[in-house]
């Protein structure tokens, strides 16, 4: 991938978020930082992006401008930095949106991990499964062989038995790893409708995708409301955050509601993005004038919330899938090893 076209992810983002906030608290001049920053930037995809950002600065003097057609930087934060630049909060929004794509990328690990590791252990399943279709029937199948046709006759039932649904689950798991390979390639692809027909398949984490949203949608406004941006402008921003149309819908329901006048707990509350529990506390909070603080613990909750059911959710992963391939491979071993109990005690 050329230089020009790479992207940041989360991480990367709020590094350099953090970065640009540190050049401002030191009353470094934007387009030295810039430059400092493309020269610790020497060695990765970015050096050029940044380099031609640092020139852009110093001739416009300013951070928007210099990133605005760059792909580099996510176009929400763009449109934060420009806002930032606009109403002279430039370095509080570079601090908001360290710690917001933080947490982005902390999201991002944990729907990781509850997605790899079933895949693991699926890879693994089908791997030991291999091999006892492999190297161990086969030998089995021998022995039979040498025993005599009496006692093959009478056995190779119960062997072809095991030997069927060795190859069964082989076919079955197959079968699901290229259906979720094929989702991860839909996901690149497109990834509204991608996620619309997972949530739909797949209701617990259709409810992930909810708990995601409200958190994001705390997250932005906390960050938006205490960097003094006014909520309808706020709420315009959203639109370049969330990519499924749920979220959307969600979104333009809360601001028809603004537009019309409603305060901004009962729009929320009609765009139905926090659960009914936490309605009496944005209330209390928007009454108090501390809207911002509010969202900023509804952040953290939802997060919280959703890192625990991941972890639930991985927790019975684990053993379910581990009692099914301790059963498999016992059913497959049994009805291997019966015929030959069978066969030794006749001999006997």
């Amino acid at each position: 991938m050329e230089s020009k076209r790479a992207k940041m992810t989360p991480s990367e983002v709020s590094l350099f978020c953090q970065q640009v906030e540190l050049l401002l608290q030191a009353g470094i001049p934007l387009y030295e930082g810039m430059r400092s920053l493309a020269e610790n930037y020497q060695d990765t995809p970015y050096h050029v992006e940044l380099t031609v950002l640092a020139d852009k600065v110093d001739e416009t003097g300013s951070l928007y401008e210099g990133m605005k057609d760059s792909p580099m930087i996510p176009l929400y934060a763009r449109e934060m930095i420009r806002l930032g630049e606009k109403t002279g909060e430039l370095e509080q929004v570079c601090h908001g949106l360290s710690g917001y794509y933080a947490r982005e990328e902390n999201i991002r690990k944990a729907v990781r991990n509850a997605v790899t590791y079933p895949l693991v252990l699926m890879v693994m399943m089908a791997c030991v499964i291999a091999v006892l279709m492999l190297r161990v029937l086969p030998v089995f199948h021998q022995v039979l062989g040498e025993l005599g046709e009496v006692a093959q006759t009478q056995n190779s039932t119960l062997v072809n038995l095991g030997m069927g649904l060795g190859y069964g689950v082989l076919i079955l798991l197959g079968a699901a790893m290229v259906f979720v390979l094929a989702l991860l390639i839909w996901y690149r692809a497109d990834r509204a409708k991608a996620e619309r027909f997972i949530g739909r398949m797949f209701p617990p984490i259709r409810r992930l995708r909810a708990m995601m949203t409200a958190s994001r949608f705390a997250g932005i406004m906390e960050m938006m409301l205490r960097s003094g941006f006014p909520l309808e402008e706020s709420m315009e921003l959203l639109d370049s955050v969330f990519t499924d149309e749920d979220s959307h819908a969600k979104i333009d329901v809360c601001r028809k509601a603004l537009d019309e006048g409603v305060p901004f707990p009962e729009a929320v509350e009609q765009a139905n993005i926090f659960d009914p529990l936490y309605g009496r506390m944005i209330r209390l909070g928007f009454a108090a004038g501390k809207t911002d603080t509010v969202m900023d613990k509804l952040s953290e909750v939802y997060e919280a919330d959703m890192d625990e059911r991941i972890g639930h959710l991985v927790s019975l992963i684990e053993p379910t899938l581990v009692t099914v391939l301790s059963l498999i491979i016992g059913a497959i071993l049994l009805a291997v090893m019966l015929p030959m109990v069978s066969i030794l005690t006749t001999i006997a």
